[in-house]
């Protein structure tokens, strides 16, 4: 494996020269760069990224820690971060927690010792902790799709409630009365916003709301599968 010394003495120059020309320096004449750069083409020479790191205090890497990458919603997100991201000269690094705290709570720790330069986070629920944690490090973070209380941090995310609520609007244009609702863990924000925005729906328009006809649990296939078997055993009234 070829050294940056390797480099340095086929290119005729010094080492500090070699790596000025690695970190883009101005402090290099581009007859010098042309040559540092011929003699890392034919070395096949990689520059360590770790000892870049430590001088820069930068690694250049992001981390996108979602909750299910099996969920077309998150793969298609993911895919755009990481366009962008490389676009601007930044590697990513995944992270798939099954909506598991736990699994979030040890990926969070291996980045913070990696010292990642930010962090794109949907929270496997809604426990303030580890993005306080996350702040007290000073490392940039930004929460995806779901809200958590108690903290000030940037987030993207859609209008669930809203989403909820027109979407039960809707059934009852249509003429539908006993309405239902499937909906996620009760520890995550959008989960919440969703029951929140279909019970307003149900009330603006006159109907009473019952908990009877609200079913939670995880946001997987196999849960939905199994609630909607409950559902239409115990209200066989349910459109």
């Amino acid at each position: 494996m070829s050294t940056i010394r390797d480099v340095a003495k086929l290119a005729g120059v010094a080492p500090i020269t070699v790596s000025r020309v690695i970190n883009d320096s101005d402090y290099v004449k581009q007859e010098t760069r042309e040559r540092v750069d011929a003699a890392i083409e034919e070395l096949g020479y990689i520059p360590n990224t770790l000892g870049l790191s430590l001088r820069s205090k930068k690694t250049m890497t992001l981390a996108v820690v979602i909750t299910d990458i099996t969920n077309p919603f998150w793969t298609t997100v993911t895919r755009g971060i990481e366009d962008v991201a490389q676009a601007n000269g930044y590697s990513t690094i995944l992270c798939n927690t099954d909506e598991s705290e736990d699994k979030q709570e040890q990926y969070l720790q291996m980045l913070l010792r990696r010292r990642i330069d930010g962090i794109l986070l949907v929270p496997s629920s809604s426990n303030p902790d580890p993005i306080k944690l996350v702040k007290k490090q000073n490392i940039p973070i930004v929460l995806m799709d779901r809200h958590v209380p108690e903290v000030d941090v940037d987030i993207v995310r859609s209008d669930s409630e809203e989403g909820a609520y027109l979407i039960t609007k809707h059934l009852l244009s249509l003429g539908h009365q006993q309405i239902a609702m499937l909906s996620g863990p009760k520890n995550i924000s959008t989960s919440v916003d969703r029951v929140n925005g279909y019970r307003q729906a149900l009330q603006d328009a006159g109907l009473p709301t019952s908990d009877e006809k609200v079913f939670w649990g995880e946001y997987n296939k196999e849960t939905g599968y199994k609630m909607a078997e409950e559902m239409l055993a115990k209200l066989p009234d349910v459109t």
